[in-house]
């Protein structure tokens, strides 16, 4: 029997691959199944890791600047003339949040560095950043020129600085990217359903602050050549897909048509007899097109058995089976402690009902 492991990580305690070797060393242990990992993810955490379990790349090391300005090392994965930059690596979330004094700054240092040792084709994981500055920390280390009202150039600018931008000049951007945006949302620039209003508040955003970020990613939408108001996706990452595109254009693609393409994902559920996915938690999200639901999908098209193992889950229906990590004999405290080894122990006790 094929068996095919394609998981999410379970966010904040396994990494993709992590609840894929898990599941594959029980199975293997006690069956005779030829199992097959495909460690997955969206556009963000965890995709650039994907991209390089997938095209066998290798990890190049630099040091960037994080959303505070701070110097960091950072990483890019490189795989033929291609790298795939996680905008998380450097411009991620942090415990303190301060969004107002945010800057991409340092995805666009790792894009800079790609393009320096000759890989143009950037492919650019979105998603899971603290910032909220329309790309223009990025763009301006990309040799974008952003000048404020006494026409200086604005150095390392940050997401409380879109307001006081007075001008923009291009004509020393880095030339011969070619982008590939990697956007499993399709929040446009601004508005209601744009960057700073979704995302804002959980970067630490106020009421004031999101009336005051959403002002500046319209005035910076004003001064781009190309306007990408209406752009879906355009809002990932506090707006770093739309600076970035309204600038050197690309093409923004969903992190798992990415991913599927790359590892042959359709041809590999055809040739299983059954399919493992699963995530920290199952939810209504879930059936929004999360990665669980569109491996149930897939599974559906080619009549092939289901089964998700999540952390956790709400009363939804998905795929042919579900397990939770998380259940009457176990807490989530204790899931959250040793998640390896209650993972294990699930699919050991349920491997009847699994392989069945």
């Amino acid at each position: 029997m094929n068996i095919l492991i394609v998981p999410d990580s379970y966010k904040g305690t396994l990494t993709s691959v992590e609840v894929a070797e898990t599941i594959k060393s029980v199975i293997e242990k006690s069956s005779d199944c030829k199992v097959i990992t495909l460690p997955f993810a969206d556009g963000g955490e965890g995709f650039s890791d994907a991209m390089e379990n997938i095209c066998n790349g290798k990890r190049l090391y630099t040091k960037c600047h994080d959303i505070y300005g701070k110097e960091i090392d950072g990483y890019i994965t490189v795989f033929d003339k291609t790298a795939v930059v996680e905008c998380a690596v450097a411009s991620g979330l942090q415990q303190r949040k301060n969004v107002m004094q945010s800057t991409s700054y340092g995805t666009g240092e790792l894009i800079h560095f790609a393009i320096e040792n000759g890989y143009n084709n950037i492919i650019l994981g979105l998603g899971g950043t603290g910032c909220c500055d329309g790309g223009i920390g990025a763009l301006s280390a990309l040799g974008v020129r952003l000048y404020n009202e006494n026409q200086n150039i604005m150095k390392m600018p940050k997401s409380n600085d879109m307001n006081y931008i007075f001008g923009i000049s291009t004509k020393d951007k880095v030339k011969d990217i070619n982008f590939t945006f990697a956007c499993d949302v399709e929040n446009e620039f601004y508005g209601k359903k744009g960057a700073a209003y979704v995302f804002a508040p959980q970067k630490g955003a106020r009421k004031t602050d999101v009336e005051e970020l959403d002002a500046g990613l319209q005035r910076l939408n004003a001064f781009f050549k190309t306007d990408v108001s209406k752009v879906k996706g355009a809002g990932a990452a506090g707006g770093i897909c739309g600076g970035l595109y309204s600038v050197f254009g690309g093409k923004i693609k969903s992190g798992f048509d990415i991913l599927s393409e790359y590892s042959n994902l359709e041809e590999k559920i055809a040739n299983a007899d059954i399919v493992i996915s699963g995530e920290g938690k199952t939810d209504e999200q879930t059936l929004m097109g999360k990665l669980p639901y569109k491996i149930s999908e897939l599974c559906k098209k080619h009549g092939k058995k289901c089964v998700v193992i999540s952390g956790s889950a709400d009363d939804v229906k998905i795929g042919d089976l579900l397990l939770t990590l998380v259940d009457e004999n176990t807490t989530l405290e204790e899931a959250l402690a040793h998640p390896a080894e209650v993972l294990a122990k699930k699919v050991e006790n349920n491997l009847e009902i699994i392989l069945k």
